[in-house]
Order: structure tokens, then C-alpha cells, then sequence
């Protein structure tokens, strides 16, 4: 195994910056003078975020799906859509992204391996890539001042509800009260309870030394109310929230990390059988039926060519009449988590309508990652799986690699994958600002960029290498405020480098080029690839071999970005290979 140095990047010593140094200081207001709201405008906007789990693509109505999401799509149309944001392979390390403007490595989030260890209660092996490295903490890193902490210090009330992922559940510290949210009402781990199931703790008999916790600013959540509904409790806080304050001159930041649509796919009664007979024709049908349409919204830059398209699933015509209505259901109740997510987020927006907030609140929606196609076969233990029970409390499925690829579609792969189907994600932007309302843009984004922008929205600044008493990084993302305020654009420089690693899978863009290198079978070659995703936002024509020079010039340049963020590169696969994005 190959470990990179980690160099000075950092600008402080990697001394003061290690695993179990950098911890919070209990002097949570040391840093207010170098944040001060002195200078912000009086009427700094509202912020509201709101972060979809594993949404595919083309789901909502406005980036081409069939499914009525009128609520988001009123949004979508009367600001800019995006379509060329990406987050991250994985969860945790997309909302590391966004909460820090930096790197998932930078951020803690280095690899999935130590925080599965951590969630569960063990101790990782020290064999295991980044054991004991800055970057692998396994929770959001102390080397980085939170988006909620430099608002809150900026003279933001700070709310949360949601899907943290972000830190060990009993560690009270690392949940999202102490790092800087006010309120919060949250789902710690990564697994999704979208019903409350009849047992917690044990939840179906999931072997876990952690179970599913949730907390209550500080306090952990012993049962949940009989009437719990994942997006509609998560939305009920964030609505309560903000009333408590309402009346306070003071803006307000919202984080609405809703759990959906990830599995388990569940919805309440009322709500299961609302697309019944939709999906009857199948998940190839439906997957085409959408990339048409996103191209002729506008959303694809380029003329997608689905014969070349290239699948993982097996054809719907393949599969028998018993796997065809299976699979039916499955995407039905799908449907009606997104449904659903798009009525409570209209609850959401009724509310500050009705209280004349709307107009002065900011608006930021994306997913996390994309689709997800599987999940490890043990979670099924203990459910009734049935055809007529899936959507229940009870059940526990998730909706399949074809479902997941029509979700995603034109793009390549799904969740988990370095690929532009696994990182590539729905989003827009609404505000009363934003310049030509209705428009797509095309630019570059990543989640590293959200934190720049919401700053410089909020008249604060990044405390620079002191918040709180402790050393932290600078932000790696650009502000893409100008972009909304102005018009269209580029955000990234042609030449500005953009690194990813996850898992052993690896990636650099510049300018319009997107290397790519994802680790196969063990012991196998894996090779790089090239791609121009002006011509090929598809990655569907590998140009490597025939451009060498360029090839390796950008793989010495990921090799330097791995350095600077501290990435344990390991040169086999056997290590990190059969990771099922969990």
C-alpha cells in the first residue's frame, strides 16, 4: 500500500491538526469579530437549503420526469436550474462537501469503510486506507469552520431537520447542535426510517452497535410519535422552528435534509397507492420517455443517443409477468415519496407565503447523489417484503438498478459511482434577485461551491485559518452568486483543477476534460479515462489512448491534488473493491 505525503498544505502543522485533536472550543463566540454582520446589507435574505436523498436526475417534472411535482417545479422554472452541479458518489461525503465548501477529505468524509466502522461501534483496522490521517475522521472535521457556525456567529438563527450522517450518534459534539445549528431535529446515521418500524433499536434485526438515533437538539429521541412520517416531521420542524422566531429581525438559514426518496421505500397509507398503474410499462420505456423530454426542456446540453446507451439492468421484456409487477410496485411507491416530498415542501412554501417571508428567502434544492440502485442483502431480514406490502412500515426494498438507470439516464452508472450518473445531480436556484428567471445554466458546480455562495449572500465572511479558538482550512469552492445576479457564465477557471476521490474511485476535471478511474475486479488493471464532457457529458467515448500527453498530464495533476487534500492513495484494488454504496 502507497501512502501520499501530506505535505504542507494545511498551513499549520499537521501536529495541531490530527484525528483527535482540533476539538471545538467552549468559547463558541471567539470568533464573532472576525465574522461580523457589521457590514452585511439590513435586508440579508432568508436561506433556505433543501438536500433530496439519492433523487434521480430526471425525477422532478421541471428537469423531465413524469411524476407531478408541481411545487418544485414552480421553483425550478421561476429561478435557474442547474444542470451541471455534481455533489458525490455517497452521502456523507456530499453533505461534508456542502457544509464545509471544501473537499469530503478536508471535511472528514475520507472514506465510507472507517465511517461504517465508526457508526457501528468499531474500531477500524489500521490496514484500512486513512486509518488515523487527518481526513478520515468519520464525522464532519474540526479542521473546518460549518456553514451554520460562521452564520450563526453572522447573526443567523440556525435550523435543522433531517438527515445529518455527519458524526457518531452519541457523540454529542459531532451532531448538528454542536456544530452551530440552533434547532435541529435529526436522523444521525445513514440509514433511512421513513415509518417508525416497531423496534428502534433493533429495526428489523439490523446487527448494529449504533442504531437508527435521532435527536432533538441535544437530546436523543427515545420514540417516535405514532403519526411520524419522514418528510412530513422533518418539514413540521422546520416550519416550527422558523415561526418561533418569526418575528424576530434576525434572518434565518434552514437546512431541510430530507431522507427521501432513499431506501426504504415507504410512504404512508393514504399515500401508496396514488401512481398505481403508472409504471406498467416498464422502467426502459419510462427511462427513454424522460431523456426525450429533458432534451427537449433543455436540461441535457447535448443530443443524447440512447442506442448507445449502456445498461446494467436486464431488458423489462426479459424479466416474467411476477418480476414485472414487483418491479412496478417498487417504482410506484417511489413515485409517491417524491409526490409526497414535493406536497410537503409546498406546505413549506405556503407557510412563508402566508407570513411574508417568501419574498426575502433565498431557495438552493439538490440531491446528493444519484440513484440508488441496491442496498446489502441483510437489511431485508425480518420484513414481509410481499408485493402487496411493499410501501409499509414493515417492508424494506429498494427500487433496482433499472428503475435507478432511468433515473439517471443519459448519464453513466448510478450511486456510488465516480461517473457523471453518480455525481450528477438536479438543481436549481429561486430568488427574487436572480437575473432572467426560467433559465438553465450550464455551468460547472459542486457542492464545494454552495458554502462560498451562501456566505457571500449573507454578507459574512470565512473566518480564515482561526475560527473558535482552533485552527481550520481555507474553502476550496468558488461563490457562484455573480452567476445568479448577473447572467450565465463559467464559475471555474479552464484551467482550475477539480479532484474527487472516493473509495479508490478517482476523478479530476479541468475545463471541459473529466479524468476517471474506477477501480474493477482485484488484482485487475484498471486504467484511466478520458473524456471531453462538452462533446460527451455522457462519458461514452474513451479518448486516453489517443491523447496520451493530456492523459498523463492531468493524472499527475490528480496526484498532486491528493497530496494537497491528504488522500491515502492505495495502488491495488483489493482494498476498496465491492463497496455497494450503501
Amino acid at each position: 500500500m502507497k501512502l501520499l505525503p501530506l505535505g504542507v498544505f494545511f498551513g499549520t502543522s499537521l501536529a495541531s491538526l490530527t484525528l483527535m485533536g482540533c476539538q471545538p472550543s467552549s468559547d463558541t463566540q471567539a470568533s464573532a469579530q472576525e465574522i461580523s454582520s457589521a457590514s452585511a446589507p439590513a435586508d440579508r435574505p432568508n436561506i433556505l437549503l433543501f438536500v433530496a436523498d439519492d433523487m434521480g436526475f430526471t425525477d422532478l417534472g421541471s428537469f423531465g420526469g413524469e411524476i407531478p411535482t408541481p411545487n418544485l417545479d414552480a421553483l425550478a422554472y421561476g429561478g435557474v436550474r442547474f444542470n451541471n452541479f455534481h455533489a458525490a458518489p455517497l452521502c456523507a461525503p456530499a453533505r461534508a462537501m456542502l457544509l464545509s465548501g471544501m473537499s469530503n477529505h478536508e471535511a472528514g468524509m475520507g472514506s465510507m469503510y472507517l465511517k461504517r466502522d465508526f457508526d457501528n461501534g468499531r474500531v477500524p483496522s489500521p490496514d484500512t486506507p486513512g486509518y488515523a490521517m487527518p481526513g478520515y475522521e468519520g464525522y464532519l472535521s474540526y479542521r473546518v469552520a460549518a456553514l451554520p457556525e460562521v452564520l450563526r456567529d453572522a447573526g443567523y438563527h440556525t435550523y435543522m431537520a433531517g438527515k445529518w450522517d455527519l458524526g457518531r450518534a452519541f457523540v454529542e459534539e459531532h451532531n448538528p447542535a454542536g456544530r452551530g445549528f440552533e434547532r435541529s431535529f435529526v436522523h444521525t446515521t445513514a440509514s433511512a426510517v421513513h415509518l417508525p418500524p416497531d423496534d428502534l433499536v433493533a429495526h428489523g434485526g439490523i446487527p448494529r452497535a449504533d442504531p437508527l438515533v435521532f435527536r432533538e437538539n441535544w437530546d436523543v429521541v427515545a420514540k417516535l410519535a405514532p403519526d411520524y412520517f419522514s418528510t412530513k416531521t422533518f418539514t413540521n420542524k422546520i416550519i416550527e422552528y422558523i415561526d418561533a422566531d418569526r418575528h424576530d429581525p434576525q434572518p434565518f438559514f434552514a437546512y431541510l435534509a430530507l431522507s427521501a426518496p432513499h431506501f426504504p421505500l415507504q410512504v404512508p397509507e393514504d399515500w401508496r397507492d396514488k401512481y398505481a398503474g403508472e409504471y406498467a410499462e416498464g422502467y426502459d420505456i419510462i427511462r427513454d420517455r424522460r431523456v426525450m423530454r429533458a432534451a427537449d426542456l433543455g436540461i441535457l446540453s447535448v443530443a443524447p443517443d440512447m442506442k448507445n446507451y449502456k445498461r446494467q439492468s436486464a431488458p423489462w421484456s426479459s424479466l416474467d409477468s411476477e418480476e414485472q409487477r414487483r418491479n412496478e410496485k417498487v417504482m410506484e411507491i417511489y413515485a409517491a415519496m417524491i409526490g409526497n416530498m414535493d406536497f410537503h415542501i409546498g406546505r413549506l412554501i405556503d407557510y412563508l407565503r402566508e407570513t411574508n417571508q417568501l419574498h426575502n428567502t433565498f431557495i438552493l434544492f439538490m440531491s446528493d447523489n444519484g440513484t440508488a440502485s441496491r442496498f446489502r442483502p441483510e437489511y431485508a431480514n425480518n420484513y414481509d417484503n410481499s408485493v402487496e406490502n411493499i410501501g409499509a412500515n414493515n417492508s424494506f426494498v429498494a427500487y433496482g438498478q433499472g428503475w435507478a438507470e432511468a433515473g439517471m439516464a443519459p448519464f453513466r452508472g448510478v450511486k456510488g459511482a465516480m461517473t457523471e450518473g453518480g455525481v450528477r445531480v438536479a438543481a436549481f436556484a429561486n430568488h427574487s434577485s436572480i437575473h432572467k428567471p426560467g433559465r438553465i445554466s450550464q455551468a460547472y458546480l459542486t457542492m464545494q461551491d454552495v458554502m462560498p455562495t451562501l456566505l457571500k449572500l449573507a454578507g459574512a465572511k470565512h473566518p480564515g485559518s482561526q475560527f473558535n479558538n482552533r485552527p481550520v482550512l481555507a474553502m476550496r469552492g468558488s461563490s457562484f452568486l455573480d452567476l445568479l445576479r448577473v447572467g450565465d457564465g463559467s464559475v471555474h477557471a479552464n484551467d482550475e483543477v477539480i479532484g474527487w476521490e472516493l473509495s479508490g474511485k478517482r476523478a479530476l476535471v479541468r475545463g471541459n476534460w473529466k479524468l476517471l478511474r474506477m477501480p474493477k475486479e482485484p488484482d485487475s488493471d484498471t486504467k484511466w479515462e478520458l473524456y471531453d464532457l462538452r462533446s460527451d457529458p455522457y462519458e461514452r467515448r474513451d479518448v486516453a489512448s489517443t491523447d496520451p500527453e493530456l492523459t498523463r498530464e492531468l493524472v499527475d495533476e490528480w496526484y498532486d491534488y491528493a497530496e494537497e487534500v491528504g488522500v491515502a492513495v492505495v495502488e491495488d484494488n483489493r482494498i476498496y473493491n465491492g463497496f455497494d454504496g450503501e
